[in-house]
């Protein structure tokens, strides 16, 4: 493929897709480029670049092997991100970002709940049969209903 071969390609694709500008986001130059990376490669993906590598990519198997560690080593099975942190001689918000974006491994805090007992059986009977009725009378009425785990719940921000 020629230059002329290329602009009349983009001529017709921007008269095929009514694009008005000739400002376009390919050139001739571009769409030539493409073509030559195509028939080289088979794919228009961007070529792998030269130089240093992701760092965070690098060293996201040794944090979660530090992590694991870090959990066996516990009674509990917990697992600090601060503790990886100084162990492998990185930033916390490194190793917290690492975590996250990489690991897909989110922090989170265990609570206790309430746990749900024999004596409290008739209770929840009672109400999930409130709950039917109500729901024989408007089928939309569960959709209303604010659904949470907090165990006390206020408007102004303040939960349990």
């Amino acid at each position: 493929m020629n230059e002329e071969s290329a602009t009349i390609a983009l001529r017709k694709f921007r008269v095929q897709k009514n694009v008005k500008s000739e400002k376009g986001p390919l050139t001739p130059a571009g769409l030539l480029k493409l073509v030559k990376r195509f028939e080289e490669t088979g794919k228009l993906e961007d070529r792998a670049r030269a130089g240093r590598p992701c760092v965070k990519e690098a060293r996201a198997p040794c944090i979660a092997v530090e992590m694991e560690a870090i959990a066996s080593e516990a009674a509990s099975g917990t697992r600090s991100a601060r503790e990886a942190a100084r162990r492998l001689g990185l930033p916390p918000s490194s190793v917290r970002n690492i975590l996250r974006r990489i690991l897909q491994l989110y922090p989170y805090k265990l609570q206790s709940c309430h746990e749900l007992l024999s004596a409290d059986t008739a209770q929840r009977e009672a109400f999930a049969k409130w709950a039917f009725s109500k729901m024989e009378q408007d089928p939309t009425w569960v959709f209303n209903i604010l659904w949470t785990d907090e165990a006390h719940f206020s408007l102004h921000g303040d939960n349990d």
